[in-house]
């Protein structure tokens, strides 16, 4: 099917049974009304560090152009700043319809999980069907937005009941310190609580563990109740009365709300969909549905030997991609790696033009011009499709994929931000078999993994311009590029040893500027420099490759040459005098820039003789010095 709308969702720690559940309603209700789903997600909150401020990433993936309503699950954020920037987003750029998951006030029309009103429910449950008359809660200090409404559900269901409140309501910070503390104050009361109402399962979990400590007997002395249904819940003795959420049908109502207001239909600012209480034998309710121990156990089993997998897939993705030197061998590598995400059925990874460009602190102090980027183009650098890897290609941000992957696609996707710190690299986008939401908590660290080897790849090309820049310190002459004393030496030995070796000619040369001194009196020092610079342009331009050419100092170069002839000697200083002398002619200088020179032509036999020869060189030299006539200032004689 062709799609040229979808609907958005911003949603964060999609790993999450809530946000998994979420997300899965979203989906398999939006491909009933003939849209795919974008899932923006991200992993704020998760005390990173530094590497966390890249979170804010996210924003620069969704195309406003590319949907036909948005989704936002407000209450997945730990970050509120990230969750503000994104609404910031939405409001300036989105003109699309736009549903809030949220539980607290939007300016968006909100879907609202009513999960307070089961605590009223369980509350009359104890009092009418139990004959409770002592009902305790025990609330969170850790979440006080989410406790305080179910405590106010627990009041009400209690003045249904015509019992007293006071000194029946409790708060602990859900540690197990913290319960048993709030315990020790309950059982200092008169007469102990017929039934403990919970915050949530975790909670009354704790609970019930420490009562059997205490060789209480549940529900016969004390009944307990949770408020969300946890698994583990279902599968002790006695089963645990809670909370079923229908996570799922938020996700089914938010995008109805969308089909709704898409259709100019008035949709209410807030649409609630309610939880319902979830009977087990902890509130003396018999069993209805017996404990299947062994699965459980077996599932457990399967969990454990998973995290034991994926730690050990980790670690060996973590060693192979550290030590990767370019990134067409990381994208080799993360396509093995790429295998291992289960019922993963197409894997991009897009990174920005810029995504390794070199930092303005870099640039600056290996003086590195700034490459010239293009904003709108984006690379896909990693493509799997079905098993099947496809060639790498570049694409605009008019889309977030391909042209001819993502309009013709078939696929709902997750997309995830690539980033380290505050450098963004691109994002991933993932899509899986049968619409399921396959983003597991072990993917965190995957991301991780890549995010490091891009991080690694751009402080290497950093590295390197410093390493080169270092080296150009040590062995180049700043003024004029040509190797230094140190650069020659360190090149000129083993070249020479090597010609020796070969029995190779090799002739040395000696350069002198002429009247240096002359011409910094007279002129200054800045043109001084500037007819060393003028000498040195000749002598490059004089040279062949392998050729080897230095600044000594001063207004003195040293040359080495290989396979030289005489006729081939004497060229090169020929070459030098008619570059100076047409200089002289083209340019209008007060001055003339001149040089004198000599060389030692030989096939060397020991590797002692080259100081020998440039010795011979730099006596020619001061020969040619003295018997040349230097008239340096023009007009004077």
């Amino acid at each position: 099917m062709y799609h040229t709308k979808k609907i958005g969702v911003f949603i964060s720690h999609i790993y999450g049974d809530y946000q998994s559940r979420l997300c899965s309603g979203i989906i398999k209700k939006a491909e009933e009304y003939g849209y795919l789903v974008d899932i923006f997600a991200s992993n704020d909150g998760e005390n990173l560090g530094d590497y966390g401020k890249g979170e804010f990433c996210i924003l620069n993936i969704p195309r406003p152009d590319n949907y036909a309503g948005i989704i936002i699950a407000s209450g997945t954020y730990l970050l509120t700043s990230l969750e503000q920037e994104i609404k910031k987003l939405l409001r300036e750029h989105f003109t699309c319809p736009i549903i809030d998951i949220n539980q607290k006030p939007s300016v968006y029309p909100r879907v609202v999980l009513e999960n307070n009103q089961p605590v009223k429910d369980l509350v009359l449950h104890l009092g009418r069907v139990h004959h409770h008359k002592n009902i305790c809660y025990l609330g969170s200090s850790t979440h006080p937005d989410y406790n305080i409404p179910r405590e106010c559900a627990f009041v009400d269901g209690m003045h249904e009941l015509s019992l007293p409140v006071e000194d029946c309501i409790y708060s602990c910070d859900e540690s197990r310190e913290g319960i048993e503390q709030a315990l020790k104050q309950i059982f200092s009361q008169k007469e102990l609580p017929d039934a403990i109402v919970c915050y949530n399962d975790a909670v009354a979990l704790t609970v019930i563990s420490m009562l059997r400590d205490r060789d209480y007997r549940i529900p016969e002395q004390i009944a307990i109740t949770g408020c969300d249904t946890l698994e583990f819940g279902q599968m002790t003795a006695p089963t645990l009365t809670s909370v079923t959420f229908p996570i799922e049908e938020v996700g089914r109502t938010a995008v109805e709300q969308i089909a709704r207001l898409l259709h100019k239909e008035t949709v209410e600012p807030i649409t609630y969909v309610k939880a319902t209480p979830s009977f087990g034998t902890s509130c003396g309710c018999p069993n209805r549905h017996p404990i299947s121990s062994y699965f459980y156990a077996r599932k457990l089993d399967d969990t454990i030997a998973n995290l034991e997998q994926n730690l050990i897939l980790n670690m060996h993705m973590s060693a192979n991609l550290q030590g990767v030197d370019d990134i067409d061998t990381g994208m080799d590598l993360l396509a093995q790696f790429a295998q291992s995400l289960p019922d993963c059925k197409e894997f991009y990874l897009c990174l920005y033009e810029d995504w390794d460009r070199i930092s303005s602190h870099i640039r600056e102090i290996t003086l590195t011009t700034e490459d010239i980027y293009n904003s709108d183009t984006v690379l896909l650098k990693l493509a799997i499709k079905d098993g099947k890897r496809l060639p790498e290609c570049t694409f605009t941000k008019r889309n977030i994929l391909p042209d001819y992957l993502y309009d013709g696609s078939s696929s709902s996707y997750i997309y995830a931000p690539l980033f380290f710190g505050d450098k963004s690299f691109g994002y991933l986008a993932l899509s899986f078999e049968n619409a399921k939401v396959g983003y597991s908590f072990f993917f965190l660290s995957w991301l991780l993994n890549v995010n490091t080897m891009l991080k690694g790849l751009c402080d290497k090309k950093n590295l390197g311009l410093l390493v080169g820049r270092l080296e150009d310190i040590y062995t180049k002459d700043e003024l004029t590029g040509l190797l230094n004393r140190q650069g020659f030496k360190l090149l000129s030995t083993p070249a020479f040893e090597k010609a020796v070796e070969e029995k190779e000619a090799v002739c040395t040369y000696m350069f002198d500027l002429d009247c240096l001194k002359l011409i910094n009196d007279t002129f200054g020092h800045a043109e001084g420099d500037f007819a060393i610079q003028v000498l040195a342009h000749a002598l490059e331009s004089s040279i062949e490759e392998g050729d080897l050419c230095s600044r000594q100092g001063g207004d003195e170069f040293q040359v080495m040459t290989f396979g030289a002839t005489p006729e081939k000697a004497a060229k090169l200083a020929d070459n030098v005098d008619k570059y100076l002398s047409n200089y002289n002619k083209l340019h209008t200088k007060d001055y003339i820039i001149q040089a004198s020179y000599g060389y030692c032509l030989r096939v060397p036999e020991t590797n002692s003789e080259l100081a020998e020869m440039y010795e011979e060189a730099d006596h020619s030299m001061y020969e040619h010095k003295r018997n040349k006539d230097k008239q340096i200032i023009k007009g004077r004689s």
